[in-house]
């Protein structure tokens, strides 16, 4: 994976000229660089750029932490001042459609699926019919991602599946959601299909089947789709006919080192790396001394280990991150090279169990449910739940949330966890932190009014409710 990291430096550059045509005007699907698309190796080229692009500063590496995380229950941001409140504000909910972190995200993904539909659009160029299905199904997954998290943060918009035109982009509706999850279900159901089960060498970190197996579990949990999350979830844990290359590691506190980056509980990740020029990314300001919610510390057992992750550990002077996201500045750039984490093991275990749960109660302590909830909690010495301390499909419901919230705090999951299980407004009402008082039409971020400006035609492309 490294090479792709090489890699996606020389594509970044290759495709900076046509950068200021992507942000011009959004959905920005013009095909700009038809003229680039050759052969194999320009097809190969593009598929690194799409991956380039999750490291960008106005997704993964910054906006996306604001967006996603600060939002919930967790952190909090106690700087009104800094950038003018803007993300003050998304933090205390008082952010409207003018909202810089919230237009940088909003572009920056529909630039991401300009890449993924300009190379899918060429994709025949390759010859090799088994690397022509593998980037078409990474590129497919990549699509997949961003409109998953385009839905959850803004629901209905833009359904843009092919290359178009300034023109065309200017009288393009937002789709409802129903229609953006249908083509999120079908990109993941075509990827699974497409894509390997694993890679090995330089390859490792590629959107694998599995990665679009559990990606499409989370869409079809989101979606209140219990069955077929069971269904496809199922693929992924034992017992299966499936080989299964994940498993939880014994040692939590080594899935998030940097001396072990895609290890074998990793499904998907960001990757970064500090010692190659362009590759490393700063330490996340809401990772670097967080003001983290007491109620989540004091949520954990004396003997579980997950909590020493959220204590501080030094770098170097003011530079103390959460120990899950610790590392050493590379000398050379002043840059830290940990991958972040999108899909991991711990993660679909969970998520099998909320579906299972959902499905139908079951109250025996053998059955899966149970299974896979205990087998996060006891990798962490953590008590596990029998029947008795979990009598019922609520109780086990919200033992699955609780969990999540110890399991997977800071990489996030919690504010669309809180949407989706319909508990945003009592958790941000009874927050540790300053409870915030929120209305529904809150779930959803306002869409930036540039957009709105640009289609300007409220009945195809209206603002959300409640935002002005």
């Amino acid at each position: 994976m490294k090479n792709i990291l090489i890699l996606m430096t020389g594509c970044l550059m290759l495709l900076s000229s046509c950068k200021e045509d992507f942000l011009t005007l959004t959905p920005p699907s013009a095909l700009t660089e038809a003229d680039f698309y050759k052969n194999t190796a320009d097809i190969s080229a593009a598929v690194s750029a799409s991956y380039a692009a999750l490291q960008s500063s106005n997704m993964y590496q910054d906006r996306f932490i604001t967006l996603m995380e600060t939002r919930g229950d967790n952190i909090e941001d106690q700087n009104p001042g800094g950038n003018a409140g803007r993300d003050y504000n998304i933090d205390r909910f008082l952010a409207q459609s003018d909202n810089i972190a919230i237009s940088d995200a909003w572009r920056a993904i529909y630039a991401a699926i300009a890449r993924c539909n300009n190379a899918l659009a060429n994709i025949n160029v390759v010859t090799n019919p088994s690397l022509k299905a593998q980037h078409e199904g990474e590129l497919r997954f990549l699509r997949a991602l961003h409109y998953f998290n385009i839905v959850r943060l803004w629901g209905a918009a833009p359904l843009v599946l092919k290359p178009i035109t300034a023109a065309e982009a200017k009288v393009l509706p937002r789709s409802p959601i129903n229609d953006v999850y249908a083509a999120i279900e079908d990109d993941l159901t075509a990827a699974i299909n497409l894509l390997p089960p694993s890679y090995t060498g330089v390859n490792v970190g590629r959107a694998s089947a599995g990665a679009a197996k559990a990606l499409l579990g989370k869409v079809y949990l989101t979606e209140k789709k219990y069955p077929q999350a069971v269904a496809i979830l199922d693929d992924l844990v034992p017992p299966s006919t499936n080989p299964h290359q994940y498993r939880l590691l014994p040692n939590v506190a080594d899935v998030f080192s940097v001396n072990n980056k895609m290890n074998a509980e990793i499904i998907f990740a960001v990757r970064y790396a500090k010692n190659i020029q362009g590759q490393g990314h700063g330490l996340a300001v809401y990772f670097n001394q967080p003001v983290l919610d007491p109620k989540l510390l004091a949520a954990y057992e004396s003997t579980d280990t997950r909590r020493d992750l959220l204590n501080f550990q030094t770098i170097n002077g003011n530079n103390r991150p959460v120990k899950k996201y610790f590392d050493t500045f590379d000398p050379t750039n002043s840059t830290l090279g940990n991958d972040y984490i999108i899909l991991r093991y711990a993660d679909v275990l969970l998520m099998y169990a909320e579906a299972l749960n959902e499905v139908a109660y079951n109250p025996l302590i053998t059955s899966d449910a149970f299974v896979y909830l205990n087998a996060v909690r006891s990798r962490a010495s953590a008590t596990t739940y029998t029947p008795v301390s979990l009598p019922n499909q609520a109780a086990f419901r919200d033992a699955v949330l609780k969990e999540r919230r110890l399991e997977l705090p800071l990489e996030l999951h919690r504010w669309f966890d809180l949407v989706r299980t319909n508990t945003a407004i009592n958790a941000l009402q009874t927050s540790g932190l300053t409870p915030v008082t929120i209305q529904p039409f809150q779930f959803l971020y306002p869409v930036p009014q540039t957009e709105v400006n640009i289609i300007n035609n409220p009945s195809i492309f209206p603002q959300n409710t409640g935002y002005n």
